[in-house]
């Protein structure tokens, strides 16, 4: 038989009481039982550990020794069982998410500090991207979740979309546009006006080979005058008297720089830009779940 961890914790507590009736009682175990397991510690190691006097016990030199290291071993133990239930249970690892520029502009950053705070040793690998690059990457093993805008041009099989928040269309012009005293802007008052958008949606008609935003009809996408990768440079634009923005409510929920502009409602038949987090049908990272149930709470 060889020596286990449990017979060191048996051993530990003899150690300690002096009494083979008091450990057995510890560990809810009958006293032949811990005499057993004892006498078996002793035959493995080929050395005597008590000293037996009628009903009394008395550790030996060579008990007092294996004390020592027999407390050693334990805590290493323990702490090695622990290790591995954190990593099972998605305490300690590396998670490794993707996310868009404009959900900077959401609760994101302050769900990303809570779930850090909770779980120091949780390592995060953060990486912002556009929507199609971020949905290649993911599909490609590079991420263990995505925050992602939701488009008929991104399919992901094998994965799970959580919906976080849909977004309506808005429009943003000057305060001296004639859309500014508009309480909605519909998709023909759109025909005669130079258009400027996020290069995201570029690059989905690009991706899918058609028009596959469906927040512009196709001849408003024909006014379209410049794609930006920045939602501050579009702003810029639009105050500069450039053109007129249509843009998600993601986009406008907190600018990133204080300009004197007007936000109005665009009418589209009902779309909204749809926030999602994606990731695995089959989860392998642990730390997964953890965050998605820590997310919850925050989003």
């Amino acid at each position: 038989m060889s020596m286990t961890i449990r017979q060191l914790e048996y051993f530990l507590m003899a150690s300690r009481t002096l009494s083979f009736t008091k450990t057995a009682e510890a560990y809810y175990l009958s006293q032949s039982a811990i005499t057993q397991q004892m006498k078996s510690l002793e035959e493995e190691l080929d050395v005597k550990l008590f000293a037996r006097n009628n009903n009394k016990i008395a550790l030996t030199s060579a008990g007092e020794l294996l004390v020592q290291e027999a407390e050693a071993i334990v805590i290493r133990a323990r702490n090695a069982a622990e290790k591995l239930h954190d990593i099972r249970d998605g305490m300690t690892g590396t998670l490794r998410i993707g996310y868009l520029q404009s959900v900077e502009m959401t609760k994101f950053p302050i769900a990303i500090q809570k779930f850090s705070e909770d779980y120091p040793g949780i390592r995060l690998e953060l990486h912002r991207d556009n929507a199609v690059e971020l949905h290649r990457d993911f599909m490609e093993g590079r991420y263990d979740l995505i925050f992602n805008v939701g488009n008929e041009a991104l399919s992901y099989p094998g994965a799970n979309q959580r919906i976080l928040k849909e977004y309506p269309y808005y429009v943003v012009v000057r305060p001296n546009h004639p859309f500014a005293h508009r309480h909605i802007v519909t998709q023909e008052d759109l025909k005669y006006e130079n258009l400027i958008v996020h290069e995201s949606t570029q690059l989905l008609m690009d991706t899918s080979g058609k028009v596959s935003e469906k927040y512009l009809t196709p001849e408003n996408m024909a006014n379209i005058i410049t794609t930006e990768g920045e939602v501050e440079t579009i702003l810029i634009m639009v105050a500069a008297g450039i053109g007129t923005a249509v843009l998600p409510q993601l986009d406008i929920l907190i600018p990133q720089i204080s300009l004197n502009l007007i936000h109005i409602p665009l009418e589209t038949g009902g779309y909204n830009e749809t926030l999602s987090v994606y990731y695995p049908e089959e989860v392998d990272n642990p730390m997964v779940p953890v965050f998605l149930k820590s997310m919850e709470s925050q989003l």
